[in-house]
């Protein structure tokens, strides 16, 4: 995958309101965790079993599946996921009717129960081009079964600031291009301000001669481990947890591919309250 992108702009229409032109990318793949047969965080470890009983590996596929990203059980029927998640998997305005949340393991591919998913919903203000508003619901099409190692996980709409400890599972990427893992990592990192995020972002992707979308502290939380420790392409739309009381403050988005020491964006949960309390089944 290559980084140097050429740089065009465009308009976008929200709704009936037209966005001032804004300078994008002509593919913002590389900025987008998602959509990639190979999967690890990088500089993780294993997940333990039964560790994370809320996380969804999502898949496509009616003979062979497919995984494409993941996602966080908040009920016995919604799956919190990523908009770019699910936009990727929308064909005529229709979600994809082979789409499948499996629950209950560490391996996207095996175990556990596999639940079909009969709709999806991308929050209506999601930006694609700057991967704003990058929040989503899938719905199940029959009520999960709850146990030891499948349940859901509280959303916090409490304000996370600096320096609070969190942790990310997923199955994402080691390193750019290289080898899958069909089981579920974890890496415990910690959020950072959002005037520095947006500088940090700025230096990484300059230095790799990138043009990086815009971060917004308002409705994006910033993480950071180190150099080599980060997310990658595989952990799109999986859960950011608080490490002191197990709520869910974030979801992967995007960021610098992959782990280059730059931070991680995840959607803030606290900013869409109301949008996941009006959807949420």
């Amino acid at each position: 995958m290559g980084f140097n992108k050429v740089v065009t702009f465009a308009i976008l229409l929200v709704g009936s309101l037209a966005v001032p032109a804004v300078p994008v990318q002509d593919d913002l793949s590389p900025w987008l965790y998602h959509v990639e047969p190979e999967a690890r965080i990088i500089g993780g470890s294993q997940a333990a079993d039964g560790s994370a009983p809320y996380m969804v590996a999502l898949t496509q596929g009616t003979w062979v599946a497919s995984f494409f990203c993941g996602g966080s059980l908040v009920s016995t029927r919604t799956v919190v996921t990523a908009a770019h998640c699910i936009d990727a998997v929308m064909w005529g305005g229709s979600l994809s009717s082979s789409v499948q949340g499996r629950v209950g393991t560490t391996r996207w591919s095996s175990g556990g129960t596999a639940y079909p998913i009969n709709r999806g919903v991308m929050h209506p203000n999601y930006i694609s081009s700057t991967i704003k508003n990058d929040i989503g619901i899938l719905v199940t099409a029959s009520a999960v079964v709850f146990n030891n190692i499948v349940r859901p996980v509280t959303l916090s709409y409490s304000w996370a600031g600096t320096g609070v400890l969190a942790r990310a599972n997923g199955w994402g990427r080691t390193i750019v291009g290289g080898a899958s893992s069909a089981t579920l990592l974890e890496l415990t990192k910690q959020t950072i301000d959002g005037t520095v995020c947006q500088r940090q972002v700025a230096t990484v992707a300059q230095s790799l001669n990138m043009l990086a979308p815009p971060v917004d502290p308002a409705i994006e939380i910033c993480t950071f481990h180190s150099a080599g420790h980060g997310m990658c392409h595989g952990d799109s739309g999986s859960a950011l947890i608080r490490v002191d009381n197990g709520q869910q403050i974030g979801i992967v988005s995007w960021g610098v591919p992959c782990a280059r020491g730059a931070p991680d964006m995840f959607v803030r949960v606290s900013a869409y309250e109301s949008w996941l309390g009006q959807n949420i089944v």
